[in-house]
């Protein structure tokens, strides 16, 4: 009448161990407040090179960039250089 199942079924039970490693939900969070304070930083430095004498923003920019590697893990984000130089008019719009 019916062919017998071959495969494993896609359907798994509550409780059987699978064959590659979850993240927590916790862990799966950290990963997307470290993505979303990264970016946070990247227009943060932005704005400190059209600003370059801010107190305010270099001590967020430092601030965000702690947490973003407290949440990798102890990684450093990647950050753009501050160009000095720039002016309002020389900067991409965002």
């Amino acid at each position: 009448m019916y062919e017998p199942i071959r495969a494993k079924s896609v359907h798994t039970m509550a409780g059987t161990d699978s064959d590659f490693p979850h993240r927590s939900r916790e862990e799966e969070l950290d990963i997307q407040l470290a993505g979303h304070l990264a970016a946070l930083l990247a227009v943060t430095d932005e704005l400190r090179a059209l600003t370059p004498s801010s107190a305010d923003l270099d001590t967020a920019a430092e601030r965000l960039a702690e947490q973003v590697a407290r949440l990798r893990g102890g990684r450093a984000p990647l950050r753009a250089a501050v160009s000095a130089g720039r002016t309002a008019d020389q900067a991409p719009a965002l």
